[in-house]
């Protein structure tokens, strides 16, 4: 299934932006220290910097709903640019989490834009080539132990949203193009359509390693079988996209 996500209420909004390892519209940031030479004229002589997009146009991004079935959700240009004048006027600049485990202090958004050309845009300029109606941002890492411990190692590399969104169904397949890696051969559109009780051995294998892939990657889960219990908290209610990360 495909949702598009949607700003029904004045409870739809995104409440906080985090530094993730693995960020789910698949682009990294980039940063800049003072041992960089920095082109970029706005930048110049800034320190502990980090840019990159925050939210992609109709990125497609694969979620877990509460019973263990995939689904996908995605923001169009609109909405992303709604949401980000929200952050702004709603003084969220200051709300940054590490990988979607509570407040840190000390980072905050100093630097927020929607791209209007590929080509022309100044992310352009550190060799990102995105949509038109992206969201970009930059923000000023001033906590010690994250720049440190992880921008600088490699163990943050992009931005992800926090928030509460509508969910309009779009669409009850598969995204066009979307496919599983060959971790897991026994999995697609006609098997997600199919109950566990349904499934073969093998199937329910695969879909319980991908699953578990999404929500705890980095505990080891190498032997999954249809009878063992799941090693983690399902997600409340049939739809629960709170973070996408």
């Amino acid at each position: 299934m495909i949702y598009e996500l949607i700003i029904e209420d004045e409870k739809d909004e995104i409440t906080a932006i985090s530094l993730v390892e693995d960020p789910a519209i698949e682009y990294d940031f980039v940063y800049f220290d003072k041992q960089e030479e920095v082109k970029f004229a706005s930048v110049s002589d800034e320190k502990r910097l980090v840019l990159g997009p925050i939210l992609v146009p109709d990125k497609k991004i694969i979620r877990v709903d509460g019973e263990g079935k995939p689904y996908w959700v995605y923001l169009t240009a609109d909405t992303i640019k709604k949401l980000s004048e929200l952050y702004l006027q709603k003084k969220k600049t200051d709300s940054a989490t590490l990988e979607h485990d509570g407040h840190v202090s000390d980072i905050s958004l100093v630097e927020s834009w929607i791209t209007e050309s590929r080509t022309k845009d100044k992310s352009a300029m550190y060799g990102m080539s995105l949509p038109v109606g992206t969201w970009m941002g930059t923000m000023k890492i001033n906590n010690d132990e994250v720049w440190e411990d992880y921008v600088k190692t490699g163990k943050v590399k992009g931005f992800s949203i926090e928030g509460m969104f509508g969910h309009k169904l779009v669409s009850n397949e598969m995204p066009k193009g979307a496919k599983f890696n060959r971790e897991y051969p026994h999995l697609n559109d006609e098997v997600l359509m199919k109950s566990v009780a349904d499934m073969t051995e093998e199937e329910a294998k695969d879909l319980l390693t991908f699953i578990h892939s999404l929500l705890m990657p980095e505990v080891d889960f190498e032997q999954p079988s249809i009878t063992s219990s799941y090693p983690g908290e399902a997600a409340s209610g049939s739809i629960a996209p709170a973070t996408l990360s």
